[in-house]
């Protein structure tokens, strides 16, 4: 057994002290830490936030000697149990790590614990102590954890079956606001920290629909879980989520929480259902519908699959669809938001660079560490799995008598309850529940980059595709109304956020590449006006297919000069409608797709 004692002892210096017993160590023992965290697909380095590391046995010190860059040897024998004490360093709000200090204390469990590894696949314990420091005397500590022994407050003794289970619970520590829901006959927690005047009893009814959906797509009477919890932390700027077994870890900006009194859902709102139900569809899709490559996950070091466009682009299609399905948004709204969704891909010229099974395989050197090349050289496979699963869905939908939902309740029976993992060869197992050739399919589009006939394959819906131009730079998407007028991103050029006026890409085969620009630059001067972002579009907006536009840039500090020839505008944004009146069949196919279980 291990046994871990964690103590936020030191706020101000955002450092955690962990106590780690073994009970029956082995002669020259070794323990690690992950180096990474399920579901995201990127070496962390979690070893690097241990600032202090000794042990001891019997009552005498025993040297800890570090043999890689993660793993530490102890100089003990297996006669008596041994106490490693050692201090993490936490101060990343993200979800994928640790953060303490007066106000929160957020732990992963998989960068703070060390392993053993003679007995990874024994018990743990974990004690959480209550912090004694004044403003942590008013936490109260929240984990989807198996409690053994705990206050009132959540701290104290929690347990799990193995390292695995150990590290897949995180801790919220906070003075946090919450509530509570039951979904399928299971409880649910929603537990909020950060500062905030979000309504929160339309959240407790918007997210009960959303959980009660997804139980209902599954067809099972209960979830997997025999409680859930959310954990939301809210912040000026952030956004994401981190999936776990019975829980998942949410961050975003505080006013996307809906305000009270408001019915409305507005843009923050509806991306926090978003994120919402996209890490709840985790708790089926690759936490036990996983591929082969991931059971066991191995956090030791990288493991590849080529099929990430099923398990996040899948959920990424389905965590907005469920909305819909849930009664949250409406049929436009749905339209509008996979119109947006096409427009990012069409404006992402790595789509016809990398296929999303690459992407998938190249997850852990390029989705994750992505630079100003980026979207010339590679495609994210959320969003063109996402769409690509609605391809399929929509295919089958109108080819067969099967669904996409078919194939998830499949996989579901077949893999999820079992615990075995997806083969990579997903598509054979695919036409096995279809009785349906798609490897033309899987061929074009998974392991290829052809671009779909989308307005072929809306059509079968009622749903009329149109492709346009951009009418402004942020113009993304969906059905608009005014005038086009040129833009830099008609150009090829994308700022970065704030300051000068300076290139955060360039896109491949546009006007600035051919032109010799390149990201980094600093615009200085369009046909001899300062380039000056609030007048930057309105010196563009003058010129005409067919001119030459004379521009000055900085690089590396060396005044530099470029004349970028005016094209006709591409066609850079896509639009959904119904058509406005539907033949039976079509409308029933539409009906059954956007309402079905």
């Amino acid at each position: 057994m291990s046994q871990y004692v964690v103590d936020f002892s030191d706020p101000a210096g955002h450092l955690i002290d962990v106590t780690l017993t073994l009970v029956s160590p082995k002669a020259k023992q070794t323990v690690s830490m992950p180096a990474w965290i399920p579901g995201s697909y990127m070496i962390r380095e979690f070893a690097k936030n241990i600032t202090t590391l000794a042990a001891e046995q019997g009552g005498r010190v025993i040297a800890a000697k570090k043999i890689e860059k993660a793993t530490w040897q102890l100089a003990c024998d297996d006669s008596a149990p041994v106490t490693i004490r050692y201090r993490v360093y936490a101060w990343d709000r993200s979800v994928r790590t640790n953060y303490f200090d007066q106000s929160r204390g957020f732990v992963n469990p998989a960068a703070l614990c060390l392993r053993d590894d003679a007995a990874a696949q024994s018990s743990c314990k974990l004690t959480v102590l209550a912090p004694q420091f004044a403003d942590g005397k008013v936490w109260r500590c929240a984990t989807s954890m198996t409690a053994s022994k705990i206050d009132a407050r959540g701290f104290g003794e929690y347990s799990a079956a193995d390292y695995d289970e150990l590290i897949d619970h995180p801790l919220e520590c906070a003075a946090f606001d919450e509530f509570s829901f039951d979904a399928g006959g299971v409880p649910h927690r929603f537990v909020i920290s950060g500062k905030h005047r979000g309504d929160l009893e339309r959240l407790k009814t918007d997210t009960q629909k959303i959980c009660q959906a997804h139980i209902d797509l599954f067809g099972d009477t209960k979830p997997p879980f025999a409680q859930y919890l959310f954990q939301l932390h809210v912040v000026d700027e952030g956004y994401g989520g981190l999936e776990h077994r019975a829980s998942t870890a949410l961050i975003c900006p505080r006013n996307n929480l809906p305000s009270k009194g408001d019915a409305a859902i507005g843009e923050g709102y509806l991306e926090l259902l978003g994120l919402i139900s996209h890490e709840y569809f985790h708790a089926w899709n690759v936490k036990r519908i996983k591929p082969a490559a991931f059971t066991p996950y191995d956090t030791s070091r990288e493991n590849y699959t080529r099929l990430l466009w099923l398990f996040e682009g899948f959920t990424s299609y389905y965590d907005e669809l469920m909305l819909i399905r849930a009664g949250l948004i409406t049929q436009t709204d749905y339209l509008k938001l996979i119109s947006r969704h096409l427009t990012q891909l069409l404006r992402t010229p790595g789509r016809m660079a990398q296929s999303i099974a690459d992407s998938s395989y190249d997850a852990w050197t390029k989705y994750y560490r992505q630079d100003e090349n980026s979207p010339n050289a590679i495609v994210s496979y959320y969003l063109k799995g996402g769409l690509i699963a609605l391809l399929l869905d929509l295919k089958l939908r109108s080819e067969t008598e099967h669904s996409l939902d078919d194939v998830m309740r499949s996989l579901w029976r077949e893999f999820g309850k079992s615990g075995v993992g997806v083969p990579e060869d997903v598509f054979e197992v695919f036409e096995r529940y279809t009785g349906q050739s798609l490897r033309t399919f899987e061929s074009d589009f998974v392991n290829g980059v052809i671009e779909p006939d989308w307005a072929h394959a809306f059509e079968a819906f009622g749903i009329q595709f149109q492709l346009r131009t951009s009418i402004n730079a942020s113009d993304r998407g969906g059905a608009v109304s005014g005038s086009p007028e040129l833009h830099l991103r008609h150009l090829g050029m994308v700022l970065t956020e704030s300051g000068d006026a300076k290139l955060r890409y360039v896109l491949a085969d546009s006007a600035a590449h051919r032109a010799g620009l390149c990201a980094g630059d600093t615009l200085v001067a369009i046909d001899g006006l300062r380039a000056a972002r609030p007048t930057l579009v309105k010196h563009l907006a003058r010129f005409e297919p067919g001119e030459l536009i004379t521009v000055h840039y900085f690089r590396h500090d060396i005044l530099s000069s470029a004349e970028i020839e005016v094209g006709r505008a591409p066609l850079d944004a896509v639009s959904l409608k119904v058509a406005s009146a539907l033949p039976e069949k079509v409308a029933l196919r539409l009906k059954l797709w956007l309402a079905s279980a």
